[in-house]
């Protein structure tokens, strides 16, 4: 994971083999048994993947890879034992967060029902929230909710069409506050 950091170094044969592995490892924490899940956590592979989506580079985090790194996470989260290991992570739903800051459409939708299915476990809407807090500070939005507010707006250019987009903002939306409502 480390050496796929930088990816303009890499022809484009070499960045398909690169997306391909992170591709098969995502179709294995979704198909493997569980034991498979258990070594990924034990051998810190959660962190890895965190690492790497703390330190892309701007052509990184507009590539498929960044989009396959997600399918990741969220592949763990499919299953109880590692679902509890991403929300036990201190720093994992910021980090997933920052994930929003791309113009990968598949991306953006991946992380909105990640953070959408955190808001329905026990604790999540908080870590939620915080999350979009950390995003606001990250992005340098005025106000939480911001980008994805300007995106469900956004009716001109390469979003005018992005029914799966809006889609999942409102999903996300919808999830923030059904999860904020049961709570008080």
């Amino acid at each position: 994971m480390a050496a796929m950091q930088t990816l303009f170094a890499f022809d484009e044969e070499e960045m398909e083999m690169r997306n391909k592995v992170v591709e098969d490892l995502k179709t294995a924490l979704r198909t493997q048994p569980m034991r498979f899940v258990t070594r990924f956590i034990e051998l810190d592979g959660l962190t890895c993947l965190l690492n790497f989506l703390r330190s892309m580079d701007y052509e990184t985090s507009e590539s498929r890879i960044h989009t396959s790194v997600i399918g990741c996470i969220k592949a763990l989260m499919n299953n109880s034992q590692g679902r509890a290991h991403v929300l036990a992570h201190p720093q994992s739903i910021n980090t997933i967060s920052q994930s929003l800051r791309t113009e990968n459409v598949k991306t953006k939708v991946a992380v909105l029902e990640i953070l959408g299915a955190v808001c329905l476990v026990p604790d999540g809407h908080k870590k939620v929230l915080q999350a979009m807090e950390h995003y606001q500070k990250y992005s340098a939005e005025r106000t939480r909710f911001q980008t994805l507010l300007n995106e469900l707006d956004r009716s001109t250019g390469r979003y005018r069409d992005e029914v799966n987009l809006k889609t999942a903002i409102m999903s996300f939306i919808n999830a923030v506050l059904n999860a904020g409502a049961g709570e008080v």
